[in-house]
């Protein structure tokens, strides 16, 4: 059977996820090459999964032997590496969000249109997850009449230090920006970010 090499870039938490899913569990795959700025991490990693390590993304991108990318460097980085792989002609996936800007969005858009086919996917599983598939039939054969509201909900314990407001909607509420639209077949006509005033729970 032939495997797909894939090359990844950037080896946080996530990043190191994705490399053991596709070595341990995907079969018809294999990474053939890491990236990542800390070097040390990056050469553990190659070594543990017997990759080969880039000290710079975009020659992993370029390489011959990586016939797929995928893209889990910090969120600023996401838009440089896409857009080299569309460069590049090489399928690649990126970890949400696809930029942090909406001009990169557009070029990266603009980019992928021009090369002649859809060979970028973003970090969105929500649609595939079968819970999500199920409520999907649920509502489209009508058994629960047609929806008039959502209420979605994240509750995490604890979060990154460096996490920050912006980073609540490109990070985590893009989630439901992108799964409601394709849950109701509707479309968004307006937003608004409504912040709350922080209290602190004092516990006896």
């Amino acid at each position: 059977m032939r495997e797909l090499k894939i090359g990844v870039v950037g080896l946080g938490a996530i990043g190191r996820e994705h490399v053991k899913r596709f070595q341990e569990r995907i079969t018809g795959c294999r990474v053939v090459a890491v990236s990542e700025v800390n070097q040390e991490v990056g050469r553990k990693v190659a070594e543990q999964y017997g990759a080969k390590f880039y000290e710079d993304g975009e020659e992993l991108i370029n390489s011959p032997e990586v016939e797929a990318v995928m893209v889990t460097t910090w969120d600023p980085a996401h838009a440089q590496y896409v857009m080299a792989s569309i460069k590049a002609g090489k399928y690649v996936f990126c970890e949400k969000p696809l930029a942090t800007e909406i001009s990169e969005c557009e070029e990266i858009v603009a980019a992928e249109q021009a090369f002649g086919k859809r060979i970028v996917q973003v970090g969105f599983m929500r649609r595939f997850d079968p819970g999500y598939v199920e409520l999907k039939k649920t509502i489209q054969e009508g058994k629960i009449g047609l929806p008039l509201i959502v209420h979605a909900c994240h509750r995490n314990m604890t979060h990154a230090a460096t996490m920050t407001s912006d980073m609540s909607i490109k990070n985590s509420g893009v989630h439901e920006i992108d799964v409601l639209r394709w849950l109701l077949d509707d479309d968004y006509v307006s937003g608004q970010v409504v912040l709350p005033r922080q209290s602190r729970i004092r516990r006896s």
